[in-house]
């Protein structure tokens, strides 16, 4: 099977991630943990690399970095085998620790940093244990959860010298101070009471960049056209770089497929066409609020508001919850527009 590719420069972003062989723990006791964040610090310092976030839980970790100079392979190779030496010595083992090599995704900084965030330190609370537990039950775990950057995320006491917190911080109220702490947490916990999905996952392309349209063309131009691809690595790498979709190609889409005569009726507030418009909507939203602001976006498809179209959202995924035909529609017009290239 074809591997991402890794696309390394300096400055880059990348969400790590890392899972024990078989799904088999890789902490066995808080020894190891500690042990795992001393060869984390030293490698980070011997390769000019920061650490945003992180979370460890039993069998697996994610951490998020930036690599001031292009060197995440020799980073990530020296750090890995010096924990899975220390490991294995310590625990009388031998083989491989890690389920095959790590997972590293390039991330759009300045899109997708502040939900990364989010998502890594929801991990404690993400598991199927954890499910059942009421929203106050979960709130008080990732509070508590002691090998997570959370903690210092929202007490200064509870930093770690080895993270940097002001970026994202900064990211939210422009400043790394006790409003930004409390404004943070309350980012992170509210978003289980909003049942927030992790759909930024969705919009990674080649298995290796999560970015906006602007930021995928970059890595595209910049890195990816005309460089020979290794045969182990992903072919279908030029999917990172494609240009945006278009209102009216949008709209034109899914008037051919409500049998619509003119797709200018997608755009009218009060259409006979409801579900179209909606999906319509919709599908706007998804593949162009990257690329334009929500209410550029809202100007764009009628002249209605940010929320109309949040509303929507909402309204149309409870709908096709209810109705598999309307979920099987949406899925086709998603695959048609996926495989277009059409210029904004």
């Amino acid at each position: 099977m074809a591997r991402p590719i890794r696309i390394e420069y300096s400055g880059a972003w990348y969400h790590i991630t890392s899972r024990g062989n078989e799904r088999r723990d890789i902490f066995k006791e808080d020894a190891d943990r500690q042990k795992f964040f001393k060869i984390l610090a030293s490698s980070m310092e011997l390769y000019n690399v920061q650490l945003h976030a992180y979370v460890l839980m039993n069998n697996h970790f994610h951490l998020v970095v930036n690599t001031l100079e292009a060197n995440l392979q020799k980073f990530m190779q020296r750090f890995s085998t010096a924990y899975t030496v220390y490991y294995n010595r310590k625990h009388n083992r031998s083989g491989h620790l890690y389920q095959g090599r790590y997972k590293a995704i390039l991330i759009d900084a300045d899109n997708y940093l502040l939900e990364l965030s989010r998502y890594v330190h929801l991990n404690p609370v993400s598991i199927k244990r954890v499910s059942p537990y009421s929203i106050e039950e979960k709130a008080d775990i990732i509070r508590k959860y002691e090998w997570s950057s959370y903690a210092g995320y929202v007490s200064l006491r509870r930093r770690q010298p080895f993270v940097h917190y002001e970026k994202v911080l900064e990211m939210l109220t422009g400043r790394d101070d006790g409003k930004g702490r409390k404004v943070y947490a309350q980012f992170v916990l509210e978003s289980m009471a909003k049942k927030i999905k992790k759909s930024m996952w969705e919009e990674v392309r080649g298995q290796a960049v999560l970015g906006s349209e602007r930021f995928n063309n970059y890595i595209q131009d910049r890195f990816l056209t005309g460089m020979k691809i290794d045969p182990k690595e992903q072919s279908g790498i030029g999917e990172v770089g494609r240009k945006a979709k278009s209102v009216e190609a949008i709209a034109a889409v899914v008037a051919k497929a409500y049998t619509i005569k003119e797709a200018a009726a997608l755009y009218v507030r009060r259409s006979n066409h409801r579900e179209a418009r909606s999906v319509f909507i919709e599908l706007c939203r998804r593949y162009l609020s990257r690329k334009v602001s929500i209410a550029e976006l809202g100007r764009r498809i009628g002249n209605i508001s940010g929320a109309a179209i949040w509303i929507n959202r909402k309204r149309l995924e409870e709908a096709m919850k209810q109705h598999k035909g309307l979920l099987q529609q949406f899925e086709l017009l998603e695959k048609e527009l996926q495989g277009q290239i059409v210029d904004s």
